[in-house]
């Protein structure tokens, strides 16, 4: 389909701000993430860029059985100068664990992704990824790129940009790994506070899309919480369990109080949710009852 001069114009982020759509609850489902460095160009698809996608049915298998996301990478940058031997980083966020590795060929790809189960010990430095999928989603690379430019210089070797992170209207989208926060809807002015922040403990809730080891339940339950004061650090477990059709009773137990929060989610009416021209139905999520 041919775009038209409006449509070009249109950027899915924009009218997610004017729309107020909220960010929590879209965190990714990941547990475990691989990162596999690659200087690009990436496909709409990352397990379908060459040359990984000369493996990529035993590597999507094996990644399927520990419930691992692949994700390339690469420094903000000449991408250029981006060599081989690449990094591969196998991230465990249920553990806080981080693996490092080095490919060059396709197939080692395959044989790194059978070492989730023996990572090396807890990892304190963050690695943060920032969505510069341009062929994905435009918003992603316009907005994400700057954020990347930015935060590199903040935090300089901790920084990558990456392939698709989800929620495309949100963008600049980026994960704090291994801690598993995802943050949607930061810029070039807002960033350094938001992952600095993050860091030191602030989660700055307007913007946090929630962490990839809760479903979305939980996700907007944990903020509901985390808004009454409560320190995400202290957060030991969050558990939903479905009380309706569309509702779920969530229980966070923190420092070793539990809260229970029944969320509930409706459907927007169909919209345009990316910058393509596809509509879509958006989850709206609400906090329905707060019991102690």
């Amino acid at each position: 389909m041919t775009l038209t001069p409006a449509d070009q114009r249109w950027r899915c982020s924009v009218a997610a701000r004017e729309r107020d759509d909220a960010p929590i609850g879209t965190a990714v489902p990941a547990p475990r993430w691989m990162l596999v460095g690659h200087p690009g160009p990436w496909a709409e698809k990352a397990a379908r860029t060459d040359p990984v996608a000369g493996v990529r049915p035993a590597l999507v298998s094996r990644l399927d059985a520990v419930g691992a996301r692949l994700q390339l990478i690469r420094p903000h940058g000449r991408s250029e100068d981006f060599q081989a031997p690449w990094p591969v980083f196998l991230v465990d966020c249920t553990t806080g664990r981080i693996g490092r590795y080095t490919w060059s060929e396709p197939e080692d790809l395959v044989e790194i992704a059978a070492h989730f189960a023996e990572l090396p010990e807890v990892c304190t430095d963050p690695l943060v990824l920032v969505c510069c999928h341009g062929k994905k989603d435009v918003c992603c690379a316009v907005e994400g790129r700057l954020v990347a430019r930015v935060l590199d210089d903040v935090l300089p070797g901790s920084v990558w940009e990456t392939t698709h992170l989800g929620g495309d209207r949100f963008a600049g989208n980026l994960a704090i790994l291994p801690e598993g926060s995802m943050y949607g809807r930061v810029d070039g002015m807002s960033a350094p506070d938001v992952v600095v922040g993050h860091l030191d403990g602030v989660v700055d809730l307007e913007r946090w899309r929630g962490r990839c080891t809760w479903s979305s339940p939980e996700q907007v339950a944990v903020r509901d919480v985390l808004a009454g004061g409560v320190r995400l650090a202290d957060i030991a477990s969050a558990r939903a369990s479905a009380a309706g059709r569309h509702e779920w009773d969530v229980v966070v137990n923190a420092g070793g109080e539990e809260h229970v929060r029944r969320v509930r989610r409706d459907f927007s009416e169909p919209r345009r949710l990316t910058c393509g021209l596809d509509l879509a139905v958006m989850a709206q999520w609400s906090v329905a009852e707060r019991a102690h």
